[in-house]
């Protein structure tokens, strides 16, 4: 039978269960009498299976052994799944599984929600920005994902999902992105060509005419480039399939231009000052903006105002998807997604060929 009782010298979890059956003994403790009581019934639901739980690997093992063996199994192309997962190793990595609950990824998320966001690029740097409830959730995603992949291979005896009961928060969309209109696009075309670092007019009429990703242009080496066809090769992009895009216009001329002048020792579009630096992409962009009188835009809006020019011209959701590389459109496949993506020089001329000359 299962005794309940409450610990006055224990502040955070005052509630201690103690079951005692088959000359087994086991104690936990819980916030609240509730928890202890659902936890009680759970065990005497189905003792043996639970003994097997608390007394054995759960205990034996801890968060930090589960993260390792989930990333060293790892193959997918989201980098920030690295990053997030090593968080959780971080703060509680010493833990025994037996002790990650969902309480704990509760107090997790609380903490990182007194954190405040750090802006990458060439430069990485603090901000007085708190973590969005986008990125939240992103954590809460990781964390939830390792233990999925583990109750499936059978790790280490889990069986329940810490983070499965946690609601997402909710997410705030109004800053999905803008599009860049006809004067302020010719005028900060303009400044990208007059900008310190001479490759960003190149790279920001890339992204208008490709749609590509900040990430996805700035991976592009030499090799992915077949200037005779006018064709990019977009590797490793964050659905996880590779994409080949038309050049088109003055991104297919600027690039070739750009490709006479190309450096020897490094075999990236866009290298930096040494083989393990990048681009100051940052510092240029900001610069251009502010001489072009362009306010409030980001890298990634030079991707949506492609897609709204698509939309303009006509384009169809599908097309854009392709285009895109949005794995998710509507009645997509990977192997429709190349074809309309490869076939779509006609409609990309269309659309955006007169817009990038900077005229």
């Amino acid at each position: 039978m299962a005794s309940i009782t409450k610990l006055e010298n224990r502040k955070a979890k005052p509630w201690q269960v103690r079951i005692r059956r088959k000359n087994q003994t086991f104690v936990e403790y819980f916030r609240t009498k509730r928890e202890a009581a659902d936890f009680a019934a759970k065990v005497e639901a189905d003792f043996d299976r639970w003994a097997k739980l608390l007394g054995g690997e759960l205990r034996r093992h801890t968060l930090a052994e589960l993260i390792d063996r989930f990333m060293a199994r790892y193959h997918g192309k989201d980098v920030s799944v690295t990053a997030r997962a090593g968080w959780w190793r971080d703060e509680y990595g010493t833990r025994p599984l037996s002790e990650f609950t969902g309480d704990t990824v509760r107090e997790g998320l609380s903490r990182l929600a007194e954190l405040t966001a750090r802006q990458g690029g060439h430069l990485v740097t603090a901000t007085d920005r708190a973590l969005s409830p986008a990125t939240l959730n992103r954590y809460r995603t990781a964390i939830s994902t390792i233990y999925k992949a583990a109750m499936d291979a059978g790790w280490f005896g889990i069986k329940e999902n810490p983070a499965a009961g946690i609601r997402q928060r909710r997410e705030n969309n109004n800053r999905f992105g803008r599009c860049l209109e006809d004067g302020e696009r010719a005028r900060l075309l303009e400044a990208c060509d007059l900008a310190n670092w001479t490759g960003l007019g190149v790279f920001v009429r890339l992204a208008l005419a490709t749609g590509a990703r900040r990430g996805e242009l700035m991976k592009l080496t030499w090799a992915d480039v077949d200037l005779k066809a006018g064709s990019i090769l977009l590797r490793e992009t964050k659905n996880g399939e590779d994409r080949r895009v038309p050049l088109i216009g003055e991104a297919r001329a600027r690039l070739a231009e750009w490709a006479k002048v190309r450096r020897l020792d490094d075999p990236r579009l866009f290298p930096g000052a040494t083989p393990d630096k990048n681009p100051p992409l940052d510092w240029a962009w900001n610069q251009a903006k502010a001489a072009a009188g362009v306010e409030n835009l980001r890298i990634h809006d030079l991707r949506h105002s492609c897609g709204s020019y698509l939309a303009r011209a006509g384009a169809s959701a599908f097309q854009i998807a392709a285009i895109l590389g949005h794995r998710s459109g509507p009645g997509l496949t990977a192997r429709y997604v190349h074809l309309v993506a490869e076939d779509s020089r006609e409609l990309l001329e269309g659309a955006l060929g007169a817009m990038l000359g900077g005229k």
